[in-house]
């Protein structure tokens, strides 16, 4: 007798990540797309459901965003899809958190005990709603929290955008000699550990990411190889680096700063293992990039 399908409800479904996991997961799992900016909580029907992957939520914004936002939609709203999960009886819901719950910088590689200290409204938002799910959790509704760090991979939005549109300039490129670190995740690489989660209804707190970090000299190389473009770095001079870091502090941190994920416990627990390596994920997003401007 064939296993019936786990049924699973997906809250932002239409995002970059949820429009991943409904093609990648058509035949894996009985799934239904929730809009929860259409469609009141209390309204959702949840009967026979087996996991909700709770996706939707205020992502972070450069630009200014009202603090209330972020705790009306990634905290209160959670909170009442929680409440009304456990009202239906849904034994397992799945938060797709931020690393932003640690803050922006870090001393050291990041795992799933280090403290918490959110900076900005997002990531508080962020942490207030993990805590909340957390403290609730139980043996009839576990909660499993994961944690992000920047997704990449075809269609993806804000700055990664941003750095595909500068790497296929032809001038040279001042990413010469940046030898830090940050994680990232294949966006198939989080579709894939969220699969694991919920296939084996797990509960606690885990990190996605790629097998390792990568540092921006590598990023931007891999990505004019794949655009079929020359190299061409250039290494800033210290003084020049220094005084970024003095005008745009951000912008310094992105480029120049570490920021490392130790996910080698979360894929322990789960003996999971990343399917896509970082070149092949850059080059499927390079092909999806090259074929959207080829369309303008």
């Amino acid at each position: 007798m064939e296993n019936k399908k786990l049924r699973v409800v997906v809250t932002g479904a239409g995002g970059f990540v949820g429009e991943r996991l409904m093609e990648i997961d058509r035949d894996r799992f009985e799934l239904v797309p929730v809009s929860l900016r259409t469609t009141p909580v209390e309204a959702i029907d949840l009967s026979g459901v087996d996991s909700i992957v709770h996706l939707a939520g205020k992502a972070h914004e450069m630009k200014p965003v009202d603090d209330q936002v972020y705790y009306d939609v990634n905290y209160g709203l959670t909170k009442k899809l929680a409440e009304e999960a456990r009202r239906q009886k849904v034994p397992h819901f799945v938060y797709i958190s931020s690393v932003k719950v640690w803050g922006d910088e870090t001393g050291g590689p990041l795992n799933e005990h280090s403290p918490c200290e959110p900076t900005d409204a997002y990531g508080k938002s962020k942490l207030q709603a993990e805590e909340m799910l957390l403290h609730g959790s139980a043996v009839s509704f576990k909660v499993a929290v994961v944690r992000p760090p920047l997704v990449y991979g075809p269609r993806v939005k804000g700055n990664m955008i941003k750095l595909l549109q500068l790497a296929d300039k032809n001038y040279p490129l001042p990413f010469g000699g940046i030898r830090n670190l940050r994680s990232m995740v294949y966006v198939d690489n989080l579709v894939e550990l969220i699969n694991t989660i919920v296939d084996q209804q797990a509960s606690g707190i885990y990190l996605a990411g790629d097998e390792q970090p990568v540092s921006t000299e590598f990023l931007v190389r891999t990505i004019r190889k794949s655009l079929g473009k020359p190299e061409n770095m250039i290494s800033l001079p210290g003084a020049v680096r220094m005084l970024l870091r003095a005008v745009k502090p951000a912008l310094y941190t992105r480029l120049y700063g570490s920021y490392i994920i130790d996910n080698s416990l979360t894929n322990k627990r789960l003996s999971f293992h990343p399917p896509v390596s970082t070149q092949t994920g850059i080059r499927h997003m390079v092909d999806w990039y090259k074929e959207m401007a080829s369309r303008k």
